[in-house]
């Protein structure tokens, strides 16, 4: 049946007009994805947290009401490992954002469409019973697996054009879970793609990420995700306070991953079964939110807060080196997730701290601690990610806000160049760098 399929379509339809017409149904299918997972985290969190509108005061985080949380993140780890154990054991555990680039890049652009099932079941509940992660990753990941699928059941053998179409899922599934197509368009381009393209490729990305982003809006509207009230730019001295943000953003995002890294290594050296390695990992992140409940989960209403400057000081470091160190945990302990929601909500409480320092500093000049956590949210997830337009277009998408671009320009440009000094490869690209070593030295070592 599906070679009678492929011949007739062949004869009718051939080249980029056939790539655009699979766009739109992986489009549909990765906006479809999207939106039960947004929907499902969210029906699981508001069921069992009501930390997002609560406990904004420090005083008050030991409660008794918080105790439960001590548990929470532990059911939805427990439900994990004994699933996949069942019916999953052949799926890689933690972060698979890296291998799936690798195989993308560097092998046979094949993905295996069980991963599709497995992220779609796993990401909303880990997640949504507060494990520190980001939906991002996955839902990237399952936008592509829609793009290998229809590739196998066309059965392409041109590994251009399954990269491609796996490439455009990705854009998809990051336009749909944003709101913000050209984000999904440059993620591909800068990220999955590794910046080699065509510019006949464009259009078919194009198309897959508009189509994706059209099937969320029509269940879950078209609102900015992060809309905030436009920020008033006081002086052009406000932009001494940029540059050392983008200090401070460049130093701590190498150390962001240097700790995400150390800790995957940690927990592997753990001598223990590593289907039980999540169940630690969910404990910590319960004993975080014990104190600091608003740190859980993906993070947006309180990155909300945060961008409106609804945090205050004490409380907005807390949550920083919360999420610093829960992210690292929850992934490497071998949970699924992605780690951009992460890295927007740390870079968000990193750009308030500074920000707050900056005016204690300089109590004469006025600061506004949300455009400070909006830049550093943006500047973070770039420098992090290497990805600077994807960082530009994200803010832009996510806040309705043009006139961040160069304040974000100036913030950006100054993270990234201190990275990467102090640390030249990307959280997603550094396993590739070690998979292609790995593979040269093997081939040194073959008689």
């Amino acid at each position: 049946m599906s070679d009678t399929l492929k011949s007739w379509y062949n004869q009718l339809i051939a080249g980029t007009t056939r790539d655009i017409i699979l766009a739109v149904i992986i489009g549909v299918l990765a906006g479809l994805s999207s939106t039960f997972i947004i929907k499902a985290e969210s029906l699981i969190e508001g069921f069992l947290y009501s930390t997002h509108t609560e406990g904004l005061n420090i005083a008050e985080i030991f409660t008794l009401r918080n105790l439960i949380v001590l548990v929470l993140p532990l059911t939805g780890a427990l439900f994990y490992i004994v699933v996949k154990s069942l019916f999953f054991k052949d799926q890689p555990m933690g972060y698979s954002f890296p291998n799936f680039i690798v195989n993308v890049n560097k092998k046979d652009a094949k993905l295996n469409p069980r991963n599709i099932l497995y992220l779609l079941l796993f990401t909303p509940i880990i997640i949504g019973t507060g494990n520190m992660a980001g939906v991002e990753g996955p839902i990237a990941q399952i936008g592509g697996g829609f793009g290998s699928l229809f590739s196998g059941i066309m059965k392409e053998e041109n590994k251009k054009r399954r990269r491609l179409l796996i490439a455009s899922g990705a854009a998809a599934g990051i336009a749909s879970i944003f709101n913000a197509p050209i984000t999904g368009v440059f993620f591909a381009i800068e990220i999955v793609l590794l910046g080699e393209y065509e510019l006949t490729s464009i259009s078919v990305i194009v198309i897959a990420a508009v189509t994706g982003t059209l099937i969320s809006r029509a269940f879950m509207g078209n609102n900015p995700m992060l809309g905030t009230p436009l920020y008033e730019y006081a002086s052009a001295y406000a932009f001494i306070g940029y540059t050392f943000l983008g200090l401070f953003v460049g130093v701590f995002s190498v150390l962001f991953e240097k700790w995400f890294f150390k800790a995957a290594d940690y927990f592997k050296a753990i001598k223990a079964n590593p289907l039980a390695k999540p169940l630690i990992g969910s404990i910590v992140i319960g004993c975080i939110g014990v104190l600091l409940p608003m740190s859980l989960g993906n993070g947006y209403p309180v990155i909300k807060m945060a961008l409106l400057g609804k945090l205050e000081f004490s409380l907005i470091v807390f949550l920083f080196v919360a999420k610093f160190i829960g992210t690292a945990i929850t992934i490497g302990s071998g949970m699924p997730g992605g780690i951009y929601a992460p890295s927007l909500y740390t870079g968000a409480m990193l750009g308030g701290t500074i920000g707050y320092i900056f005016s204690f500093v300089f109590p004469g000049h006025p600061v506004s601690i949300g455009m400070y956590a909006t830049l550093g949210m943006a500047a973070f997830l770039a420098s992090l990610t290497h990805a600077p337009f994807t960082g530009i277009f994200l803010v832009f998408e996510l806040t309705n806000d043009y006139r961040m671009m160069l304040p974000f320009m100036v913030t950006t440009i100054i993270a990234m160049l201190i990275k990467a000094k102090l640390f030249p490869d990307s959280i997603e690209h550094y396993p590739i760098r070690e998979y292609v070593k790995h593979v040269e030295q093997k081939t040194e070592n073959t008689p």
